[in-house]
């Protein structure tokens, strides 16, 4: 079959723009009929997810008002009190002299000859002092020895007036104990 168009050019054109303008309504109802579906689906969506969040908010006040969390919100309170606290103690001790040790390193490394007259401790300076009488030189010398060999004290320090005499020797120390020994 043969189709023959008999229209004129104006004509064609008039009926172009009408099925063009039938289709672009048909384009934009369709159009708005899925944007408003769409609305539709975001302000039910909106309007459930409202009164979620109001309810959960209802309950989250319910539980603070409820006896059983303020008590635990006052037990968590007071544990993280206790574990500053305990952070506080554990400071402390790091910077604490352990003297047990370090006196019995002290009466071990005392031989016979030295007598200690003074024990001092200046906390201030972390210095101890310590003075006493030494029968001869050598037990003086001997004993500066042990007190450098030894691990519990450091920068020992020993005037020049502990070597004048040969004996009957007046002496004096000054070191820093160590604040703690490995395997103690």
């Amino acid at each position: 079959m043969i189709k023959i168009n008999l229209l004129s050019p104006a004509e064609k054109k008039q009926l172009e723009l009408a099925n063009f303008i039938r289709l672009a309504i048909s384009f934009g109802i369709w159009i708005s009929v899925f944007l408003i579906v769409f609305i539709l689906l975001l302000v039910s969506t909106y309007g459930s997810l409202a009164i979620l969040l109001k309810d959960q908010n209802r309950l989250i006040e319910i539980r603070r008002a409820d006896h059983k969390t303020q008590r635990l919100v006052e037990i968590e309170e007071t544990i993280k009190k206790v574990n500053d606290q305990l952070i506080d103690i554990n400071l402390k001790q790091k910077e604490l002299v352990v003297w047990t040790p370090a006196l019995g390193e002290l009466s071990e490394i005392t031989l016979n000859g030295i007598y200690l007259d003074n024990f001092a401790y200046q906390a201030s300076l972390n210095r101890i002092n310590i003075t006493g009488l030494a029968n001869t030189r050598d037990t003086l010398l001997f004993f500066q020895e042990q007190l450098e060999d030894s691990p519990y004290f450091i920068e020992i320090e020993a005037p020049l007036s502990n070597l004048i005499k040969q004996t009957n020797i007046d002496f004096s120390f000054s070191f820093q104990p160590v604040a703690s020994i490995e395997g103690d």
